[in-house]
């Protein structure tokens, strides 16, 4: 074999090459396997979701501290009244293609306890300086609906509330806005569940289902499996050229 197939530079190059083949097939499988995991995740927070919808709604009062922790997908049923001038819109939301705001009203139920109740998707006007119009409730009410809560942006969570009577907010931060009203409030959403609701309400209990990352974690794998196919057939290419030169 040619002396030349182990000179220190090739020796190095190919080193080199594997290595980062390595890093990269490491790195595809991880990924596959974390999708996996997302997808496992995901199963059961559908699953939670689809049980806790069957059950039989209740006033918040009724809640066990174990289910508030965690209140998503849990229904109830409120006698509400509106709070005067207390009105949200959260910015940067998406809607079927549409950028816009999500109009939340401060609410006050039976037991006294303050509630954001989803108006739902407002879509924003070309101007950013001017604020959509939006029906605000303005009357008692009796409603269904289920809790959730928005994910928490780990780059962002400051609540940034611009002052008005319609508060604009970059995120939906429970502490600061209890700071900035000076009342307290449940850290959850109320979406209503009301068939005549003038407002789409985009909130879903997962952004993505569990089949989606399934299949995200299929393309994870074959482009591991389709990297260590074109390494071993390079390998094994070089390795012949380099046998041809002995």
């Amino acid at each position: 074999m040619d002396r030349s197939f182990f000179s220190p530079m090739k020796t190095i190059r190919f080193v080199v090459v594997c290595l980062i083949t390595v890093v990269a097939f490491s790195i595809l499988i991880n990924l596959g396997l974390w999708q996996l995991s997302r997808s496992e995740e995901k199963k059961d927070i559908e699953q939670s979701v689809i049980e806790r919808s069957q059950l039989t709604p209740l006033r918040l009062s009724q809640l066990t501290a174990d289910r508030l922790s965690n209140p998503t997908g849990f229904l109830v049923r409120l006698e509400v009244a509106p709070i005067k001038d207390r009105y949200l819109l959260l910015d940067n939301q998406n809607f079927n293609g549409k950028v816009g705001y999500l109009a939340l009203q401060l609410m006050e139920n039976e037991d006294q306890q303050r509630v954001l109740v989803e108006r739902g998707f407002v879509p924003a006007l070309s101007v950013r300086d001017t604020l959509p119009q939006v029906d605000w409730l303005s009357e008692p009410m009796s409603l269904e609906g289920r809790l959730y809560r928005k994910s928490v942006n780990p780059l962002s969570h400051d609540l940034h509330l611009e002052p008005g009577a319609i508060g604009r907010i970059q995120n939906l931060n429970f502490a600061q806005l209890e700071q900035q009203w000076g009342v307290d409030i449940e850290p959850f959403i109320v979406q209503p569940i009301v068939k005549s609701w003038p407002y789409s309400q985009p909130w879903q209990p997962v952004s993505m289902n569990s089949e989606k990352h399934l299949g995200y974690a299929v393309q994870w794998f074959s482009m591991a499996a389709v990297l260590a196919l074109i390494s071993l057939m390079l390998l094994i290419r070089t390795l012949k050229q380099g046998g041809r030169d002995d």
